[in-house]
């Protein structure tokens, strides 16, 4: 069994997942609503950890088992990444998991900044002798390996609060820190879009998080502090309701592109007590479509100014909540000039499931398949050292040799 803990800037989701490696059994799955994080970052320990709590109680419950281990995805502005590479001397002339391990851990220690951690090091592409576009060097001859990476870190301090919010308050064991778009692109991304070159948006809460696949792996990643609350805060202070208010409005009636012919009028309860307040659906689309075009216009923009442009052909893939929003595909197509789908979890899991089928539960559900991705390529990884590998690793490293 596998235990994902998703932590959003408005909600924790948790899922807990039986045989996630063959065919995956969703036994339970739980999303709290929460206050104690903004834009990604926790603000309220206390608050996070009460949340965490009722979320993993309601698994335990719904599923009758106990939980102990857990592994934790997460955005927030404070994660960023860098392209690097490191090389390593080809120790028996045939190129060895040792190998590609040290030419792994040279790369991330030459560029991880001295007060941030590394969440994770996705490879590009290695080389060997010169020769470059090898995907999997093991096996091959050489003298020197280098291997081409992309780096995902985040500060210490982050890492360090959500451990005790989960560790020291609720006494359960971190297996794995992840970014969650590692998630959401298994969830929401074809093979041939990740091979040909795409950007996956993210819209949720509290950042919106773009991460560019070439190749079948991150070429590029970046977080913005602004998404889907932003929407709502620019609705509040324009229509003069309050934030509760405009989520409430955004959800129901939102809508990023309207017929401007449209006259429907909305009827909200007025704050204190007042009377009821007016509001037409058209000066609401008015606002989401002008803040939205705002966030997709700054994230084409940042694409092109880091010369990422020619490594999509396919476009954009939105998902998160914010890809809810009616019309929204229209204006993404109208502002990038360029293809724009709607990323819906594409991952098989059960029919009882089919409710987290949506774009705001795609990071959870894809990391389900992440992790079991990752603990086969683990598996792979330590099969190709061999038995006799590991004994000549071992003598070395007690003898010297």
């Amino acid at each position: 069994m596998i235990c994902i803990l998703d932590l959003g800037t408005s909600k924790i989701s948790s899922i807990l997942v039986k045989d996630e490696d063959t065919n995956p059994e969703v036994l339970a799955f739980s999303s709290i609503e929460t206050s104690g994080i903004k834009t990604g970052a926790i603000i309220n320990i206390g608050l996070i950890s009460e949340d965490i709590s009722k979320s993993i109680n309601e698994l335990e419950n719904k599923s009758g088992e106990k939980i102990k281990d857990i592994v934790v995805s997460f955005s927030g502005e404070q994660i960023s990444s860098i392209g690097s590479t490191g090389s390593a001397i080809i120790r028996q002339k045939e190129v060895t998991a040792r190998d590609v391990q040290s030419a792994l851990n040279m790369s991330s220690t030459l560029k991880v900044p001295n007060d941030k951690t590394l969440l994770f090091v996705t490879p590009n592409e290695y080389n060997i002798d010169g020769q470059p576009g090898i995907a999997e060097p093991i096996g091959m001859n050489g003298v020197r390996l280098e291997a081409r990476t992309h780096l995902i870190y985040c500060s210490q301090n982050m890492k360090e609060n959500i451990s005790k919010c989960v560790e020291e308050l609720n006494d359960l064991r971190i297996q794995k820190f992840y970014f969650n778009q590692l998630g959401a692109a298994q969830s929401v991304l074809t093979q041939d879009q990740r091979d040909l070159g795409v950007c996956l948006l993210d819209i949720g809460a509290g950042t919106t998080d773009l991460t560019i696949y070439k190749g079948g792996s991150i070429r590029f990643s970046k977080v913005f502090p602004y998404a889907g609350d932003f929407i709502t805060e620019t609705i509040a202070t324009s229509l003069k309701i309050t934030s509760i208010q405009a989520e409430e409005i955004k959800k129901k009636y939102g809508c990023a592109t309207l017929d401007s012919d449209s006259e429907d009028t909305l009827r909200i309860k007025g704050t204190n007590g007042n009377k009821e307040i007016e509001i037409s659906r058209k000066a609401l689309s008015e606002v989401i479509e002008k803040s939205l075009t705002r966030i997709i216009s700054h994230c084409a923009n940042c694409v092109e100014d880091n010369g990422m442009l020619n490594y999509m052909p396919t476009g954009y893939v939105l998902t998160g909540g914010t890809a809810n929003l009616e019309g929204v595909q229209k204006l993404g197509e109208d502002v990038t000039k360029t293809n724009f789908e709607i990323g819906l979890p594409k991952v098989d899991i059960p029919h009882k499931s089919e409710h987290l089928k949506k774009p705001q539960f795609s990071p959870i559900i894809g990391m389900i398949k992440f992790c079991a991705l990752e603990k086969k390529k683990q598996f792979t990884f330590n099969q190709s050292r061999g038995i006799i590998g590991r004994m000549l690793e071992w003598f070395r490293s007690e003898f010297g040799t």
